[in-house]
């Protein structure tokens, strides 16, 4: 359109919103005569009843939901869909009715050409509130349709809630590349679920609510099934935060624990949304917590943002990590726990070596010795020395600085008192000491000491911890690469590929496709082929 034209256009629009305002006119009024006098789509007929050009509806919709990054150019491919651009999501429509607010629903942003060009389902979403009759009753039979006004929440309700979380979770996760890809996104959607939770409690009797809710907060965690009188609990204390006793932080605590074991044995993937869906419940909690319980309650919230942070590294997203570790951070220092603030900070340390940046590592290491050192906790210590300091030397080559570290681990684990696992306990043992003196003398290139500690580990770890098993059969495998033993090296990669089959670790696989690079000079040979064989059976590539 010319620029005359357009400021001839813009001109009027701005001089009707202003008369039908002067009227005392809804922008749902004043949207509706803008398209029918302009032949504008609902979408662009509703930006401009609030006077916006695309790159102020960015500014609004990236404010209201950040970190979502959604440029003018991208409304402009939304707004000319179906005659071009590309189709907006059901998630994008409700974010943008929310965005516009006044009102508006995701029914409002699409008219007949919309959906026409909709799937069925995704038509009949927008037109009646709820999924087909015939969808909802094969899923849950009995339901109970209820349509929100919320725009957020367009749903089935059943008499239980496990449907109802996939639904309203389906809807949250269906971003505009269908997918939520990174831990942001995750945290935003679990976030927004909340808040439909604390909404949705008050449509119903407040005590079958507290019920439902109470299951709702527990049925994701891993390994824990809630009594009835500790899901009600749990359930009060979600509807009325001030509520927040000691047991209640037990169960949470409870639940972040099976997390972080079923990741040793399974991977990450499986239980990053839980640990993101108990992080937002937990920072629910924070505005209105009694002030004896708060430096407990920061301490959980922490953890969970730890356990969020390793989880993403777990899974190569280490922009994701950075986020979380430094959550878990500030949060640890808030509550004043040094142990916490020590154990974060080791994280922090692991992530900038596989980030390539052992010197910054070594920073975040140190620092975790010294919080530690106030501690009377020889296994965190320990920990910090092993885990956190001789790995950041190994990586930058400081093989005195390594050993010295490793040496200081041994010796403060040996003095440390038997540990029971929980929230606040270090599960850093012998086994887990002794594979990391394995991988800490690979990085040094000492073959013959890298394979006699992991040969030791594989013999005294606890096999539960599947990814750390597989990790230090892969660091055994690399050391008889190191040491000309081929054969034997094809085969334990093959093995760990098997593991990592069964694990959504994606820093296995990253470390598995690594010792598969060093056999690149001996590709042509029987026992690497047939570990490519094991590795594509497994659906592990090979490179």
């Amino acid at each position: 359109m010319p620029r005359k034209a357009e400021n001839s256009a813009k001109a009027e629009r701005d001089t009707l919103r202003e008369r039908m305002r002067g009227y005392g006119c809804t922008v749902a009024q004043i949207a509706a005569e803008m398209g029918r006098r302009f032949n504008l789509r609902p979408r662009v007929a509703w930006r401009h009843a609030l006077g916006w050009p695309q790159w102020k509806l960015a500014q609004q919709y990236n404010t209201a939901h950040p970190g979502m990054k959604l440029s003018d150019h991208r409304i402009s491919e939304f707004e000319a869909w179906p005659h071009g651009g590309c189709p907006p999501s059901l998630h994008y429509l409700t974010q943008l009715a929310i965005t516009f607010g006044h009102g508006c629903t995701p029914a409002h942003l699409v008219d007949a050409d919309d959906l026409e060009h909709l799937t069925p389902v995704d038509r009949i979403l927008l037109t009646t509130g709820h999924p087909p009759a015939a969808a909802a009753a094969s899923a849950h039979p009995g339901a109970q349709v209820v349509v929100s006004a919320d725009p957020a929440v367009w749903v089935t309700v059943p008499g239980e809630l496990a449907p109802l979380l996939m639904a309203c979770l389906g809807l949250l996760t269906a971003g505009e590349d269908a997918t939520l890809a990174t831990p942001g996104e995750r945290e935003r959607a679990y976030h927004q679920l909340v808040q439909f939770l604390t909404s949705w409690a008050h449509t119903m009797k407040r005590r079958n609510a507290l019920r439902t809710l109470g299951w709702a907060a527990t049925a994701a965690s891993v390994g824990h099934f809630p009594d009835p009188d500790e899901q009600t609990r749990v359930a009060a204390v979600l509807t009325n935060p001030s509520r927040l006793d000691t047991p209640t932080l037990e169960h949470f605590e409870t639940v972040l624990w099976g997390c972080k074991r079923q990741d040793d044995a399974l991977g990450a993937h499986g239980v990053l949304d839980t640990v993101l869906a108990q992080r937002s419940l937990l920072r629910s909690l924070l505005p209105d917590c009694p002030a004896a319980l708060r430096p407990r309650l920061l301490s959980a919230l922490s953890r969970a943002s730890q356990h969020a942070g390793w989880f993403s590294v777990d899974l190569n997203d280490f922009d994701g990590a950075g986020y979380f570790y430094e959550d878990a951070r500030a949060l640890a220092h808030e509550a004043e726990n040094v142990e916490q603030v020590a154990r974060v900070l080791v994280g922090m340390s692991r992530l900038a070596v596989w980030q390539g940046k052992p010197r910054v590592g070594m920073d975040h290491a140190v620092a975790a010795r010294q919080w530690a050192d106030r501690t009377g906790d020889m296994r965190l210590r320990a920990w910090t020395y092993g885990a956190g300091a001789a790995r950041v030397y190994a990586a930058d080559g400081q093989r005195d600085a390594c050993l010295v570290a490793l040496d200081a681990a041994h010796t403060a684990l040996g003095r440390a008192d038997e540990y029971v696992p929980g929230c606040y306990s270090n599960n850093y043992d012998e086994g887990l000491h002794t594979s990391f003196c394995g991988e800490c003398h690979l990085e040094l290139r000492d073959a013959t000491r890298a394979a006699g500690y992991a040969q030791r580990s594989l013999a005294t770890l606890d096999r539960s911890y599947t990814r750390i098993v597989a990790l230090t059969t892969v660091d055994l495998a690399r050391a008889y690469v190191q040491s000309g033993e081929i054969d034997e090296a094809a085969r334990l990669l093959g093995d760990a590929g098997e593991v990592a089959a069964a694990n959504s670790s994606a820093r296995l696989v990253t470390v598995l496709q690594r010792g598969r690079a060093e056999l690149r000079p001996w590709a042509d040979t029987a026992a690497v082929r047939a570990l490519d064989d094991r590795l594509a059976s497994c659906g592990v590539a090979a490179e």
